[in-house]
């Protein structure tokens, strides 16, 4: 004998239950989404309420009976159990949410690991030694595009901050909010601690063992015009901790008085005729100074000073590093005997930028200062490549690219390797073994592509069409190097000590083919040479926790919504989506049932 069929009425009872069920849902939801200014927001959703009320009701009282007798079935068990994996599962992902909460992580999934700490601001992370207590310090004012703005300053600088926390034991991270009634006192307590009668409203305070150090706001976010807001809060906080654990500046000292590169350039005049700039003094052109480089290091707690030797007659004892770059003119042979006694009997550090006598008015004797040394700079060549023009053409330039295998591995080129250096119209380097100096050790940095030469017969000053091209036995062979370091090593013939090579007693050179590889103009469309520069000088100053690639800005395009659609996002993608996907798969088991 068949099933008895359900009566119809019967059957629309049981979906008046689950119909009731979403009525009283869109009840709840409605109340919470719709605008609290419409009237009728109440009324919409107390008639929901009420209806489905009804029909849950009703339903329940037509089918009393057969609800009971499905309660007392062997299906019940079957479901129950069902239900309690259901509720077991829910309850580890609760678990593993509660727990994620409590050590911070975020995994970036972009290619170039846009929204990580980069690995400079990790290293000096990981060697702090002592306690660093960071506080982010906001206020509200009621003003809707300025409390905006402060909410997301305030999420983005968390964020970083916890992967802070996350990265050295040291760190602690609080925030106080002035507007607060229970943080206000806290607040104002900090104020009297840190000995600040006037802290900025919006800003981070970094503590440590002998002093503190303020970032305001503004120095954490970049505005431009017509440009989504630029987050620069890493290279901030980065430089905060630097100096707030190294309260004394290290001293780097620029040669001045022989043409090399400005430390500060002057504006220029405007030229009436565009034939009159080309007059422009490159000495003093803002395009060709150096204080983008200046500003930089600053940031690592260096301060970059002018040093005249034929006034100084000595480097100063302060000088961690000594910077000469691009000299145009000779030194005299006091200047010489300076900067010899500063290398070998105090153990120096140096860097120095080459030019190649071919520039026009370039006259330098650098070459016979640093052939002591195993470095031959051919000044009587200029660094070429063949490349193609934008019509295709292969014409010669004085441009020479250093490629990832180019690099020599240094700490100097610590994180280099993922990006592309240009040397404009560099001077070669060649390296050897320099007799007068056996426990130093002479090798190449930085090598140009396979195809770069140093071309000896060519006459930049000359308008006259000139062929160009590699002549074997007469130009500097093919690779050139256009970088080149000089350190402490194992003399040959004894054995290799256990001591490591940056602990050798001597002097360390970086010598470098090109002074415009490292001028304004360059360094903003190739910040890559600024890192290599960085990693120079930290290395040469013993600080290896500097090392790598500096802090990137971080560009957020943000999109403006309400509380309410946030409201309604939230019961679309985690409610209604996720429902209507389950009474599918319900709706399409029945008929196969059937």
């Amino acid at each position: 004998m068949g099933k008895e069929r359900l009566p119809r009425w019967k059957a629309v009872t049981r979906v008046g239950i689950a119909l009731g069920f979403a009525l009283a849902i869109g009840g709840v939801i409605s109340g919470d989404v719709c605008p609290p200014g419409f009237k009728y927001t109440v009324h919409i959703a107390s008639a929901l309420w009420l209806a489905g009320g009804v029909l849950v009701l009703g339903g329940i009282a037509t089918n009393l009976k057969e609800l009971i007798g499905f309660f007392r079935g062997a299906r019940v068990a079957e479901g129950a159990n069902f239900l309690l994996v259901v509720l077991l599962s829910v309850g580890l992902v609760a678990l593993l949410c509660y727990i994620s909460t409590r050590r911070f992580a975020r995994m970036d999934w972009t290619g170039r690991r846009e929204y990580s700490l980069h690995s400079k601001t990790k290293n000096i992370l990981r060697a702090l030694d002592q306690d660093v207590r960071i506080t982010v310090l906001y206020t509200f004012t009621n003003h809707p595009m300025e409390d905006r703005a402060t909410a997301w300053w305030r999420e983005t600088t968390m964020n970083m901050l916890e992967e802070f926390k996350a990265i050295s034991k040291h760190v602690t991270v609080e925030e106080l909010n002035w507007t607060a009634q229970d943080m206000m006192n806290k607040a104002q307590q900090l104020c009297q601690q840190l000995g600040e009668d006037d802290l900025p409203p919006v800003c981070v305070i970094l503590e440590g063992r002998d002093g503190h150090q303020i970032v305001s706001m503004d120095r954490t976010v970049e505005l431009l015009p017509q440009s989504p807001p630029i987050f620069t809060g890493e290279d901030a906080f980065a430089s905060a901790l630097t100096k707030l654990t190294e309260k004394e500046k290290a001293t780097i000292y620029a040669l001045t008085g022989h043409g090399e590169k400005a430390l500060e350039g002057q504006e220029q005049p405007q030229m009436p005729y565009p034939m009159m700039r080309e007059t422009v003094d490159m000495a003093s052109d803002p395009r060709f100074c150096l204080s983008r480089l200046v500003k930089e290091l600053a940031k690592d707690n260096y301060e970059v000073k002018p040093l005249d030797l034929a006034v100084e007659g000595s480097v100063p004892e302060d000088c961690a590093v000594l910077l000469v770059a691009g000299p145009r003119t000779p030194l005299d042979q006091k200047e010489i005997e300076a900067v010899r006694d500063y290398l070998d009997n105090r153990d120096g550090r140096a860097i120095f930028m080459a030019e190649s006598e071919l520039l026009p008015g370039v006259d330098t004797n650098l070459d016979d200062l640093l052939a002591d040394y195993g470095v031959r700079l051919r000044t009587d060549a200029i660094g070429m490549v063949m490349g193609q023009d934008i019509f295709g053409r292969v014409t010669p330039t004085f441009s020479v690219p250093v490629l990832a295998d180019g690099m020599a591995e240094h700490p100097a080129t610590a994180g280099l390797r993922t990006f592309r250096l240009w040397f404009e119209q560099p001077c070669p380097i060649e390296v050897e073994q320099s007799p007068s100096h056996p426990m130093l050790a002479a090798r190449r940095l930085l090598t140009g592509i396979a195809t770069s030469w140093g071309e000896t017969d060519i006459r930049l000053d000359s308008r006259e069409s000139q062929v160009v091209e590699y002549t074997p036995g007469r130009d500097v062979s093919q690779p050139i190097a256009v970088g080149a370091v000089v350190e402490p090593t194992v003399p040959p013939g004894q054995p290799p000590m256990s001591l490591d090579v940056s602990d050798l007693p001597g002097p360390r050179i970086v010598v470098l083919g090109s002074s415009l590889a490292f001028v304004n103009s360059t360094l903003a469309s190739n910040p890559s040479h600024l890192y290599l520069l960085q990693n120079c000088v930290n290395w040469m100053a013993g600080k290896m926790h500097r090392l790598g690639i500096p802090p990137k800005t971080i560009e957020f395009n943000t999109v403006s919504v309400s509380d309410n659609q946030i409201r309604a996002a939230r019961y679309i993608f985690i409610g209604i989506l996720p429902a209507c996907i389950i009474a599918l798969g319900v709706g399409v088991w029945l008929i196969r049932r059937r």
